[in-house]
């Protein structure tokens, strides 16, 4: 049994505080409810009579080319009273228990607040049987309830107490999803709402998936290109074929649409006449939809065959000024109940009563009164003797009844008015069934998908809920729930790391380094990787990562916590030329924040005029390498050199003396016209590099090899190579290599 799509004609304020009545018929998620009970329509007041015959003459209905409609297996017992005239206020002490139907062994199966309970025919004496903390697209069947959220789905069976979980192979973050079960119960239709750039006009899609609930494997797969959103109305397992309607920008105008998952292809579309409501007969033969005739200005009930290519059979005027909402099937397929409402639109204010339409005859006739429009109906029962209706009144009063087709037999259960109905189901015999616990970090993960800043406070949380926990365990555990919720894997392991008592620091994906305290998130940097953090009092030491070209670029925040508990950034190095960290670390030196040791390449580093090799990244470079000291509020580079000194001597001081780093300094000052002595070892290397032509002005060579006692370079064009001889710290000799 599946969850019926929402009712277009609720109002706002119902759409809100009454989202969790759900229904059973065809899959359905809170969003989708919220979205579609905000239809906009047109409301049209004024209440007509009652008509007492269809708009065309009756005629038999032809006979289908598939099993025809069974014919009822029991005969109506005698009303026990008459339609109620108006709808009853809810009583003010509990109402009596009706009496459960003799000899079932069906159960009723419905969800409150985060738990699934299990009652008897009429959902009397309930019993938790499982801890579900959110149900969002869902699907339930013969005992089994499938839940899907972004990728993931899972899967608890209340006959045997069991719980399993896996992940559809989407191929793209997930924006929304619904499931339904196939019709023998044996397999699951998956569909997926995915951002699609080749979909030009709405830019999203919707991948279908066939998975089989034993073990989570595909079985088929298809794609609805370029819709807005479809409603899954059905899957036949037997021939791989799921029914659905799917929706452009213009909702009123439905289309079904028949794909074969197991060939990924769409096998039939068939243009129908109706709006957003359309349900299919359980043995998958009728489509029915309700939609204005704008020549007669009258809402209609009509009735496609499915298998003569959705040919129109008959159909059943309403009322003038009446439409019709929340149609539901009943199991043996011989009626459809719906709620009449006043008006041509979906913004109703007054309900016309429950009806009932007979599919043979395309008759209907009033079952009961009901003129809160408000109100909805939910199922009928597996035996298809009642339906099963939820009223709500104006006054806020609210509760789930059941009432025959004939009216007779009314009766109130005792449900919560907050329950959403799932289904029924039988209990095998044998050993007592176990309660399914889903665990709901797993869950509250899994609603963070693509949502980082959401997900930042679902680990401020998770982490604060846990605070004696080990970081290696809370990053562990963390990193699974993010597998599950289908955060792609990133460059670097998401990690949580313990700064004090109550304080962590987490990187989380895509991008973000948050401080977590008190179960509350804030983002302080952006990085793949946490490198170091040290807390001394109010202010943070925070060293940091961006994983690029295989390397980690290191960065360094100085951050302070405020009085209201946030944190604000002091210092950081943006504007120091001197702070060179390029594919190289950043240390703390010593305890506390006063001393940092900072090493980098000098690969990427704007010299200016002061150039003289183009290096590339898998060149040899210089290594530069300083100490920062803590003044107050911010970092000073220790140095010896005068106020003023140029950008190349500021260089030269932090360079680790190696063979390249030498002859690069040395060129440097040749071109410059600056003393080299302490540099070379006579004024012949000065004319060796004048007479090659390497001080020309401009002129960009090409480092290719450092070894311990000389350097291979060229020009940027590789016409000329040279070897340049270097021993103790000295450039002995710089010649041409043949």
């Amino acid at each position: 049994m599946q969850n019926p799509h929402p009712l277009r004609h609720l109002r706002i304020w119902f759409a809100l505080t009454a989202i969790l009545v759900a229904f059973i018929i065809t899959g359905c998620s809170a969003m989708d409810q919220l979205s579609e009970a905000l239809y906009p329509t047109e409301a049209l007041g004024g209440r007509t009579a009652l008509p007492q015959h269809s708009l065309q003459p009756v005629t038999p209905l032809p006979k289908p080319s598939a099993t025809p409609l069974p014919a009822p297996t029991f005969t109506w017992p005698v009303p026990t009273h008459t339609p109620i005239p108006h709808p009853p206020k809810l009583p003010s002490v509990t109402p009596a228990k009706p009496t459960v139907e003799a000899g079932s062994k069906q159960h009723l199966i419905f969800a409150k607040e985060g738990s699934i309970y299990r009652g008897n025919y009429w959902g009397d004496a309930p019993i938790e049987v499982a801890l579900v903390p959110q149900l969002e697209a869902w699907a339930f069947a013969t005992g089994k309830l499938a839940i899907a959220r972004g990728k993931s789905i899972e899967l608890i069976d209340l006959s045997k107490g069991t719980l399993q979980a896996f992940n559809a192979q989407v191929t793209a973050p997930v924006a929304y999803a619904q499931v339904i079960w196939g019709s023998a119960g044996n397999e699951l239709l998956y569909a997926a709402t995915i951002e699609d750039k080749t979909a030009t006009s709405f830019g999203r899609s919707i991948e279908l998936h066939a998975i089989s609930p034993l073990d989570g494997r595909e079985l088929g797969k298809a794609l609805v290109h370029n819709v807005t959103s479809i409603r899954l109305l059905r899957y036949d397992e037997p021939s791989g074929l799921a029914y659905l309607l799917s929706f452009g920008e213009d909702r009123t105008q439905s289309k079904l649409e028949i794909y074969n998952v197991r060939q990924g292809k769409r096998v039939q579309r068939l243009e129908l006449k109706g709006e957003e409501e359309a349900v299919i007969s359980p043995d998958g033969h009728y489509l029915l939809t309700e939609g204005l005739d704008p020549k007669i200005q009258r809402r209609l009930l009509r009735l496609y065959d499915i298998s003569q290519g959705g040919k129109l059979y008959r159909s059943w005027s309403h009322p003038p000024k009446s439409h019709s909402v929340a149609h539901i099937w009943a199991p043996d397929g011989r009626y459809v109940a719906y709620l009449l409402q006043e008006g041509l639109s979906y913004d109703s204010s007054k309900g016309l009563g429950i009806w009932v339409l007979e599919v043979a005859t395309m008759q209907a006739h009033q079952v009961l009164e009901e003129n809160a429009p408000s109100s909805s109906l939910v199922s009928w029962t597996p035996d298809s003797r009642y339906i099963i209706g939820y009223h709500r009144g104006a006054a806020g009063e609210a509760y789930f009844y059941a009432v025959r087709p004939d009216g007779g037999d009314r009766r109130i259960l005792p449900l919560p008015s907050t329950a959403q109905l799932l289904g029924w189901m039988e209990l095998p015999g044998g050993a007592p069934i176990p309660k399914v616990t889903i665990d709901p970090w797993r869950v509250r993960f899994l609603d963070t998908q693509g949502d980082p800043a959401s997900l930042a406070q679902v680990v401020a949380e998770f982490v604060a809920a846990q605070p004696h926990t080990e970081d290696k365990i809370l990053s562990q555990r963390m990193a699974e729930y993010l597998r599950q919720a289908g955060w792609e894997p990133g460059l670097s392991q998401p990690q949580i790391k313990r700064l004090s008592k109550g304080l962590f620091i987490a990187q989380l994906p895509p991008f973000s380094i948050c401080l977590l305290e008190g179960g509350k998130a804030q983002v302080v940097a952006n990085g793949n990787v946490i490198l170091d953090a040290r807390l001394e009092g109010d202010d943070l030491g925070l060293i940091f990562g961006v994983i690029s070209a295989n390397a980690v670029q290191p960065a360094f925040e100085l951050l302070r916590r405020q009085e209201d508990g946030s944190w604000r950034v002091l210092w950081t190095p943006q504007g120091h030329r001197d702070w060179v960290t390029t594919d190289g670390e950043i240390q703390f030196v010593g305890k506390g924040l006063e001393t940092l040791r900072v090493r980098g390449s000098s690969f990427g580093l704007d010299l200016g005029e002061d150039q003289v090799f183009s290096e590339c990244h898998a060149c040899p470079h210089r290594w530069l390498t300083a100490t920062w000291v803590r003044q107050g509020d911010r970092y000073v580079r220790e140095s010896k050199l005068p106020a003023g000194a140029s950008l190349g001597e500021i260089y030269w001081e932090m360079t680790e003396l190696r063979p390249y780093a030498i002859l690069y300094e040395s060129l440097r000052r040749m071109r410059q016209g600056l003393p080299v002595d302490e540099l070379v070892a006579s004024p012949a290397v000065t004319a060796q590099a004048q007479a090659l032509g390497l001080l020309e002005k401009g002129l960009l060579l090409y480092p290719q090899e450092e070894r311990p006692d000389s350097v291979l370079f060229s020009d940027l064009q590789n016409r000329f190579r040279y070897i340049a001889r270097i021993q103790g710290g000295k450039v002995l000799s710089i010649e041409p290599l043949k």
